[in-house]
């Protein structure tokens, strides 16, 4: 290499190592830009259906496992949340002689996310076994769009514990035909699914 090509070589070589090393303080000191947003879900009870502001986190850590779930209610011993909700043995035709319930979240594959079933079995003040079924998913997204969205078709999501400073379960499900999401108090959502039992076709009891 002559002495000239050498210069060239070393010059450009100068020009494209200060080149990257501007570039690199740049993105250094460059400050991040963060699209501030604001969060909105539906808030959906009993009582009606209304727009909520608040930080919500919808990430896997919140989601429960469903196949490490399960609960068992008594008429002494409600289910009670954060907030002091609770899921009661319904006092109805269908709980006549009942004293305790409890409730199996399932999925024939394990699947953490994916609640296929809850089987739901009664018994009487002596242990005996009372009533018992297995509810699909089919049957929470009947239930659900009928007492609680007014006829609109929705999508069973997750449950778990989505709003920052409470540690209350909601069941996250998505408005069909919208990018709207909702959420239900997982109490609600239970004891509205609870008191619906043998009540409508699509949700009867097991034949013995």
């Amino acid at each position: 290499m002559t002495g000239s090509t050498r210069y060239q070589a070393t010059f450009f070589l100068g020009r494209f190592l200060i080149g990257m090393a501007a570039a690199l303080a740049f993105s250094v000191h460059l400050p991040t830009i963060v699209q501030a947003k604001t969060t909105k879900v539906f808030f959906v009870t009993d009582k009606g259906m209304v727009i909520k502001n608040g930080t919500f986190d919808f990430s896997l850590k919140n989601i429960i496992h469903y196949n490490k779930f399960s609960l068992d209610i008594t008429k002494e011993k409600p289910y009670r949340d954060g907030a002091g909700r609770t899921v009661a043995i319904p006092d109805t035709p269908t709980f006549h002689g009942v004293s305790e319930i409890t409730y199996h979240f399932w999925h024939p594959r394990h699947e953490r996310r994916l609640l296929d079933a809850i089987v739901v079995k009664t018994y009487d003040k002596n242990g005996h076994l009372v009533k018992h079924g297995a509810f699909d998913r089919g049957v929470f997204v009947v239930i659900l769009s009928q007492d609680l969205f007014h006829g609109k078709r929705i999508e069973f999501q997750d449950v778990g514990r989505f709003i920052k400073g409470d540690r209350s379960l909601y069941v996250k499900v998505r408005i069909r035909k919208s990018d709207q999401t909702a959420l239900i108090p997982f109490t609600t959502f239970l004891s509205d699914f609870t008191r619906r039992i043998n009540t409508i076709p699509v949700a009867s009891w097991a034949v013995k």
